[in-house]
Parts: structure tokens; C-alpha cells; sequence
């Protein structure tokens, strides 16, 4: 009984384990490290201000239109490919990825890596996804447009809400 009982603990134990690094993997998709750990030590109000940081916030125009002839999977397969597409672009122009939403998609550069070229990356982040929308057009025959501005300087990051947590600039 006792070996039982140690077997059942040692599994749960690893259960355990498996959980938290789990739980570990999807809270730094969501913000940067140092802003988990900060979360995770208990801080409630977690703000941070950055000097020299380009951020882009480029809105899809059209995609509703688009997608009301598709059925749910294709409209959420389609949205996946669009963001992928972003997430690489962001990638190769060394911009960090902030927050993907339906309809818009939110980087940085300059944030999480300090640079001094981080109005370039951003711009020319903002022009690969123009290239990606224009890809997306001509597989899918769909017209999606995209409507993108760049801003530099200071900028606060932090966590916004409770029940809905949230990294926001």
C-alpha cells in the first residue's frame, strides 16, 4: 500500500511538474520575461517605461467582407495564415511581436532588444507586411488592404487587467 501510495504521489508530482512548465511556456508567449517573473512574484501594477522604441500598429481592412463567405474553419485558417505570415516578417526584421488581434497586429522594436535602427526595422516591418497581404490577395482572390503607422520614442509598457490579462504599450 505504501508503494502504491508513493507511485501515485510521484505521478501527481510529475503531473504537477509538466503543468508548470506548461503554464511557464504560455505566459511568456503572452509578455517578456522579465515582466512574467515580475507578474509571478506577485506585482499587481507592472509598468515600464522605454526610451527610443518604434512601435507598429497595422489594422487589416476588408477582412470581415472577406470572410463571410467562409465557413469558421476557413476564416480562422485563413486569419492564421495572415498572422504567420506577420509573426515571419516580424522575424526577419528583428521586431518583436507585441499582440496579434482579429483584426490588427501590434510590434515593437527596440523594446525587449535595445537598437539604434529601430524606426528602419519598423518601417520596414510595416512594408513585409504589406508584402504578405499582397501574397494572401493573389492565393486567395481576396482585395485585403492594410492600414499601418509607425510611432517612435517613449513608450509605458505593462499589464492591463485582471480576469483578461493583457501586455499592452
Amino acid at each position: 500500500a505504501f508503494n502504491d501510495m508513493a507511485s501515485g504521489l510521484r505521478v501527481r508530482q510529475e503531473l504537477i511538474d509538466e503543468q508548470r512548465i506548461e503554464n511557464e511556456r504560455l505566459l511568456l508567449t503572452l509578455m517578456p520575461a522579465a515582466v512574467a517573473k515580475r507578474y509571478r512574484d506577485g506585482e499587481e501594477t507592472i509598468a515600464e517605461d522605454h526610451q527610443d522604441v518604434s512601435v507598429v500598429y497595422a489594422e487589416l481592412v476588408g477582412f470581415d467582407d472577406h470572410a463571410r463567405s467562409l465557413t469558421s474553419e476557413q476564416e480562422l485558417a485563413q486569419l492564421n495564415m495572415l498572422v504567420r505570415g506577420f509573426d515571419e516578417a516580424a522575424e526577419r526584421a528583428g521586431v518583436e511581436n507585441v499582440r496579434a488581434l482579429r483584426g490588427g497586429y501590434l510590434a515593437s522594436s527596440g523594446l525587449i532588444v535595445p537598437r539604434v535602427d529601430n524606426v528602419r526595422r519598423a518601417v520596414d516591418f510595416a512594408r513585409e507586411m504589406s508584402g504578405v497581404i499582397t501574397r494572401f490577395n493573389s492565393q486567395n482572390g481576396s482585395s485585403l488592404a492594410l492600414r499601418a503607422g509607425v510611432d517612435s520614442g517613449t513608450v509605458t509598457s505593462g499589464l492591463v487587467g485582471r480576469a483578461s490579462l493583457a501586455y499592452d504599450l
